[in-house]
């Protein structure tokens, strides 16, 4: 559905100089998809967003939507719609006139108008609100009015600009299982923007992760957070303890030494792409356990000795938090059946926590992504 080229942008800087928003970008969205574009403040995500929608030209590249090519074709004769963080409702039109102001500027008859209205108001649970005011509203019936004024006019695809971060959390959290249901329903392609990474992994079908005006990664949310390809996305990705040190085989393990006098950490040898030199692990705090005296002797785990410097009960789980020798930080999310053992655990406390030595993941160090 778009199709996205060696896409690049550059603007400014108002105290001179000139800042890289997009630079060599390269992606496809597909016909039906749900991608979300994840990264931080700055990184270009919103720049790529108002290119594919027209509000913003490229220096360099290409952007084609259902096979045109869209160089020169206006916002207005784009097949897309965008809903924005803010909503941007009229305020002195009612509910009704707000979602059909495009239809009316297109020239659409007045029946076919008020129908299709309806059906977008039906779709975001909002029926019978027509003669509402944008005052009257909630932030999530407003919400949903700006997401039934952009689909009225049946796009090909839908843009969506961190439309839900103004909301509270359970509202947002109800908001994003109904626009998962709304598109569908709708059967068209969303392409979401946020920086939140717990919304894209919940949400999309693949997540975009973007640093810096680049790609760093593409993938569905289970390959983006199991298989991270960069320090950068394994630690905006989730939460994770990440260790860099010099990486040596030993038979079918590998082990990496802090330079910083942190502990050994074992690796499956098979599961890791670098076999020697600079390298940095990652361990998923869910991967980690309390030992129950095997671990150290069992062949397929690895153990840690951690100083405990706080646990919290997080209702289904009790997060550790610790600290290895030479003061390295360290999270554990304890799961059943180590969960009353975690219970009884204090701060002041040490304890061994193992893993399986094919959890951790092996990358590049973060100087040379």
């Amino acid at each position: 559905m778009i199709s996205i080229r060696d896409a690049s942008k550059r603007f400014a800087a108002p105290e001179g100089g000139v800042i890289h928003a997009l630079r060599g970008v390269s992606l496809d969205v597909g016909d039906k998809e749900f991608i979300t574009l994840l990264g931080p403040s700055g990184c270009g995500k919103t720049t790529l967003l108002r290119s594919i929608s027209g509000f913003e030209d490229l220096d360099e590249g290409s952007i084609a939507i259902d096979g045109r090519e869209m160089a020169h074709i206006p916002p207005y004769r784009r097949p897309v719609n965008t809903v924005f963080q803010n909503y941007a409702l009229f305020p002195h039109l009612t509910v009704g006139n707000n979602i059909g102001y495009g239809l009316d500027v297109t020239g659409c008859p007045r029946s076919e108008r008020d129908r299709r209205v309806a059906e977008a108001l039906e779709l975001v649970g909002l029926a019978g609100y027509e003669r509402r005011m944008p005052r009257q509203l909630s932030g999530g019936q407003q919400q949903r009015v700006a997401l039934a004024r952009a689909i009225v006019n049946r796009p090909r695809v839908l843009l969506l600009d961190e439309p839900l971060s103004a909301l509270d959390r359970n509202l947002r959290e109800s908001m994003q299982l109904e626009l998962k249901n709304l598109q569908h329903e709708l059967g068209i392609a969303f392409v979401f923007v946020t920086h939140d990474q717990q919304e894209a992994l919940t949400m999309s079908d693949r997540i975009v992760v973007m640093d810096q005006g680049r790609v760093q990664q593409v993938g569905r949310p289970t390959e983006v957070y199991d298989h991270p390809t960069s320090v950068f996305v394994a630690r905006f990705v989730g939460e994770g303890n990440l260790f860099e040190g010099e990486i040596w085989p030993s038979g079918d393990v590998l082990h990496l030494a802090g330079s910083d006098g942190g502990p050994e950490i074992s690796v499956a040898a098979d599961e890791s792409p670098i076999r020697s030199g600079r390298a940095a692990v990652l361990i998923r705090p869910e991967d980690l356990e309390i030992d129950g005296g095997g671990g150290a002797t069992d062949p397929g785990w690895a153990v840690l000795d951690v100083v405990v410097q706080q646990t919290l009960f997080v209702g289904t789980d009790f997060q550790i938090v610790g600290a290895l020798d030479g003061g390295l930080p360290l999270k554990a999310t304890v799961r059943d059946p180590s969960r009353q053992l975690a219970g009884s655990v204090g701060p002041g406390s040490r304890i061994r926590l193992r893993y399986r030595l094919r959890a951790p993941r092996v990358l590049a160090p973060e100087s040379d992504d």
